[in-house]
């Protein structure tokens, strides 16, 4: 008997049954219309908003679409997800890529100034214990390859030779799993002079006391940590935490250390005070770094540390944990897919940029919803978009009202899961 193949719709069922839930719930509770409501782009509302295309874009990223031409073979047949984010279907491919195409710097200014204001709305990092605990911000400038005909490309710092590409400058808050902040510049930019516009624009968003930046430390690597820089941060009150510039100045600095008073941090590291270290604005500690290379080179680096408190192994074990930076850097170039979407023109990259960053924020503020506890707490954005949201299921719907979730009980995290849905639909009073 042959076998029989057919064509037909499948309106309950999807790919993204988890995702699914959380937009149902954002959508229902106009959650994210802050973020594009003064976003004024210069397009024709036939089909779509630009409101509906700019959302369709983000749940493209969340559901890990490696670039825009993939909403229509991951996202345009899954109707049951399209529902559930307040669409009769996602808009097509072309579109979207146009939507991008249309902004210029007054939409990108827009779109920035939305996303700031979700951003202090519902972050977690405007809500933290000051007397509890120090705020850490991560300042990082990762690269992003493009071809060399792309706005802004030029040759730069990548780890591949004459690769072209752009920089971004982020700002991160590990605690909490936030971006604060991206800006994107040209491939050839270096580290430093971004650090003082960061900043610059970092203030207003936040809104700190000089009490509250007293309590946050600003931690960067060497590409940051010009003496203009540190003296430029301790002027406006925040609290450092910085590899120093390299050069000659680590090689001389241990030179002038004697043998009996490197301490030991073991894995073949050693750290040491340094002697008539450069003198900031404020008491700073003048840390020497060494350590041993696999191959047997010993290499030095200076570290500034502004909290005098701290032991010269705390300030280093502190400065040790800016790797989670890399991490959430990571995790957004592999789960959403960060590196990989490209746009030529920049302002359509830019403002890219600013809805991955919605996205990300999203990830952070639905972990908690979900999983304020247990094994999938401490999931990632990788794990999160690739695991969690995108477990098959079907949704079901009673006059636009989601009546019943199926998730494939198969699936290893399909009970957590099931408990996490429970408490964000808990959370936003079942919408």
């Amino acid at each position: 008997m042959p076998t029989i193949i057919r064509l037909t719709e499948m309106p309950n069922d999807t790919s993204f049954a988890p995702l699914g839930v959380v937009g149902y719930c954002l959508t229902r509770t106009g959650f994210l219309e802050i973020a594009w409501d003064q976003v004024e782009l210069p397009l024709k509302s036939v089909d779509h908003t630009p409101e509906a295309k700019l959302l369709d874009l983000v749940v493209s990223i969340l559901a890990g679409c490696r670039a825009t031409a993939q909403v229509n073979t991951r996202l345009r047949p899954d109707l049951a997800l399209a529902r559930a984010w307040g669409r009769e279907c996602f808009a097509e491919q072309s579109t979207l890529a146009r939507t991008l195409d249309a902004f210029s710097a007054t939409q990108v200014a827009q779109l920035r100034r939305g996303s700031e204001a979700l951003f202090r709305r519902e972050s977690r990092v405007l809500r933290h214990n000051f007397e509890r605990d120090w705020l850490w911000l991560d300042i990082d400038l990762t690269p992003l390859p493009i071809s060399k005909n792309a706005e802004g490309s030029t040759k730069g710092k990548f780890k591949v030779k004459n690769t072209y590409g752009r920089q971004l400058a982020r700002v991160h808050a590990p605690q909490y799993h936030e971006t604060l902040f991206s800006h994107i510049y040209p491939g050839k930019q270096d580290s430093g002079p971004t650090y003082v516009p960061v900043l610059e624009a970092l203030e207003p968003c936040l809104g700190l006391t000089p009490t509250q930046k007293q309590r946050t430390v600003l931690r960067s690597d060497a590409g940051f940590g010009s003496d203009a820089n540190v003296n430029h941060a301790l002027n406006a009150d925040w609290q450092v935490l910085a590899k120093g510039k390299g050069g000659r100045r680590p090689g001389a600095y241990a030179c002038q250390v004697a043998a009996a008073d490197w301490q030991s941090l073991g894995r073949e590291r050693w750290v040491a005070r340094a002697s008539a270290p450069p003198t900031y604005v404020r008491p700073t500690q003048h840390l020497v770094l060494r350590w041993q290379t696999e191959g047997g080179l010993v290499k030095y680096s200076t570290v500034v540390c502004s909290v005098m408190e701290w032991t010269m192994a705390e300030t280093i074990a502190n400065y040790d944990d800016r790797g989670a930076c890399e991490t959430e850097v990571q995790g957004d170039k592999s789960g959403l897919k960060l590196e990989r979407r490209r746009k030529k023109h920049l302002a359509a990259q830019e403002s890219l940029i600013l809805l991955t960053d919605i996205a990300h924020n999203l990830l952070a503020w639905t972990l908690q919803w979900m999983f304020p506890e247990g094994p999938l707490a401490e999931f990632g954005t990788t794990r999160l978009t690739e695991d969690v949201l995108s477990i098959p299921g079907r949704l079901f719907f009673s006059q636009e009202r989601l009546v019943e979730v199926q998730l494939n009980r198969l699936h290893p995290h399909a009970e957590a899961v099931a408990s996490g849905l429970e408490r964000l639909l808990t959370h936003f009073g079942y919408p």
